[in-house]
C-alpha cells in the first residue's frame, strides 16, 4: 500500500498562497496611503493671494484644490502583484505646478517658475522610495 501526504502538501502550499496574496495588497495599500500622505505635505504653509511661491521649491497652499486633487487606486494585477496610481486629478494644472517648463501657462513665459515649476511629486517619490523595505518588510 502506498500513502501520500500530498493533499496536506497542497493545503499548506494553497493557504501561503493567501498570505503572500494578502501581504502583497496590504503592502501596496500602505504604500498607496503614504505616496498620497507625502505628496500633500509637500504642497507646504499657505500663500496669500498675490503672493508668490518660490520656483524650484514646493508649491504653497493657496485655495487647497492641487492638495485635495491627490487620491490614489491600488490594483492586482497577477498573483501576489499589485500597482497603485496615485498623484494629483487636476491634470493639466498639476502637471504645469509640478514641472513648469513646456507645461506651463502662457503667464508663466519668461519667468523662473516655467524654467523650474514647483515639484512637489518627485520629492514626496524620493522619500517614498526610502520608505520602501520597511513597508514591505513589515508585511512579509
Amino acid at each position: 500500500m502506498i500513502t501520500t501526504n500530498l493533499n496536506i502538501v497542497i493545503k499548506k502550499v494553497s493557504n501561503a498562497e493567501i498570505k503572500l496574496d494578502s501581504a502583497a495588497f496590504a503592502a501596496t495599500e500602505e504604500l498607496k496611503k503614504a505616496a498620497i500622505e507625502l505628496i500633500k505635505n509637500e504642497i507646504k504653509g499657505t500663500r496669500a493671494k498675490g503672493q508668490k511661491a518660490t520656483p524650484g521649491q514646493p508649491p504653497m497652499n493657496r485655495t487647497g484644490n492641487l492638495r485635495a486633487s491627490v487620491k490614489g487606486e491600488a490594483a492586482r494585477v497577477g498573483f501576489a502583484t499589485y500597482g497603485a496610481i496615485v498623484g494629483p486629478t487636476v491634470g493639466t494644472y498639476a502637471r504645469a505646478v509640478e514641472m513648469g517648463g513646456k507645461f506651463a501657462p502662457p503667464s508663466w513665459q519668461g519667468t523662473e517658475a516655467k524654467a523650474k515649476g514647483f515639484p512637489y511629486v518627485k520629492p514626496a517619490y524620493i522619500k517614498l522610495k526610502a520608505m520602501v523595505p520597511a513597508i514591505i518588510k513589515r508585511h512579509f
